[in-house]
């Protein structure tokens, strides 16, 4: 399983990471007594300094690794998923609405124009995603709270692998209203979850787009 996988490797990454606070440690220790003639008052924060050093490599090294995994998985998808990722990206509603199949609707009129062949909740095997080009799903979400991403994983599932991509179309997302900043946190933090617990060969035909309206 991809989340075995995973999680073995998190924890090859965890002991890298507390091997590298450990030599840290020790350079620190063997050379305490520079730090002192320097400033004696630094000594009680080298704990605090060290652990902040720790965290901030470890965020650098997951944000490259994301960023290197997306890459690589960018490198693999055929050039009508990569036009058509684009084309949603460059959708921007007229308006704000307060139905999800308004959403919908204006999203599969904008891709007609350049996908003739687009079908609107067409059914196969009990599974019936919003959009259909050819054989590739999109998913719309609105609005897009703590609910509405809870109910991605069993879309994944039902809709992977009949269909040979998923589109997962975001719009206005608002898990909690009194912090922009912690929204987005938690969103991410949501969407980083739901793609490590899918497995390997659903996880690489997922896309998420996020639209404002």
């Amino acid at each position: 399983m991809a989340y075995k996988k995973y999680n073995k490797s998190n924890k090859i990454e965890n002991i890298i990471f507390i091997w590298i606070l450990i030599i840290t440690w020790n350079f620190t220790i063997k050379n305490i007594w520079l730090l002192s003639e320097l400033n004696l008052k630094l000594l009680p924060f080298i704990p605090v300094i060290i652990l902040l050093i720790y965290i901030l490599i470890k965020i650098i090294y997951k944000n490259i690794k994301l960023i290197n995994n997306e890459k690589r998985k960018k490198e693999k998808f055929p050039q009508l998923i990569l036009e058509i990722e684009e084309k949603i990206r460059g959708f921007k509603p007229l308006r704000s609405y307060n139905y999800e199949e308004t959403y919908q609707i204006e999203l599969a009129w904008y891709l007609k124009n350049n996908y003739p062949n687009l079908d609107i909740e067409k059914s196969i095997d009990y599974s019936r995603p919003d959009i259909i080009i050819d054989n590739i799903a999109i998913e719309i979400k609105w609005p897009t709270n703590m609910q509405a991403l809870k109910t991605i994983p069993d879309k994944i599932n039902s809709y992977l692998p009949k269909r040979d991509f998923l589109f997962i179309v975001l719009f206005n997302i608002n898990i909690i209203d009194y912090d922009k900043e912690k929204n987005m946190d938690i969103y991410y933090e949501k969407k980083k979850e739901i793609l490590e617990n899918t497995i390997e060969n659903k996880r690489d035909k997922i896309i998420f787009i996020e639209i404002k309206s």
